[in-house]
């Protein structure tokens, strides 16, 4: 009895109004020898998503959102860098979505919450495609998924990649197609 108690504190507490939308599109496997793109952005659906993009060949494009402030305002743009994974990175990579089941994800993972963060994973490769939307619900997988590609990126020199301005006609373009894949 005193464990129903605690869920229910719990629930009230930090709430359990989670939602999940099933996948029923087939799990694939990605080919690292095939070509493959794999967009993942992190951010809010508000602001915008900071995103990797990579492909079979290792080329990674970033994008972040910058934030200063001039005078009493703040300015938000974005900046776009790249990076060149070695072969051995991208083989990292390709086993981190194996290894955290990533295909094997639903297609939604929502908590009730209003605003907060939002993420998003596609991999596509061939007439296979993955696409996942997590909307203030993160579960495992995702979250070792996004720590393991944080250390690759930081070992291909994210840490001193040259970021330039994003043209302000280009802002937000980057993360067109990864919002459009979930819609599918």
């Amino acid at each position: 009895m005193r464990w129903s108690l605690v869920i229910v504190i719990a629930c009230t507490v930090v709430g359990c109004s989670g939602s999940v939308e099933r996948d029923d599109r087939p799990a694939f496997t990605v080919d690292p020898g095939q070509p493959f793109r794999l967009e993942f952005g992190r951010g809010s659906g508000w602001h915008g998503l900071n995103t990797v993009k990579l492909d079979q060949t290792g080329r990674v494009v970033l994008h972040r959102l910058k934030s200063e402030r001039r005078e009493d305002v703040t300015i938000l743009s974005w900046e776009v860098a790249t990076l060149q994974l070695s072969p051995e990175a991208l083989a990292e990579v390709v086993k981190a979505v194996e290894s955290n089941n990533l295909m094997g994800l639903h297609k939604a993972y929502h908590e009730d919450i209003a605003d907060g963060t939002q993420w998003v994973l596609w991999i596509k490769q061939g007439e296979g495609e993955k696409s996942v939307y997590f909307n203030n619900s993160f579960p495992k997988a995702i979250r070792a998924f996004a720590e393991q590609l944080d250390a690759v990126l930081a070992r291909a020199g994210l840490g001193t990649a040259a970021w330039q301005p994003v043209p302000d006609r280009e802002s937000g373009q980057h993360e067109r197609e990864l919002w459009d894949s979930i819609k599918r």
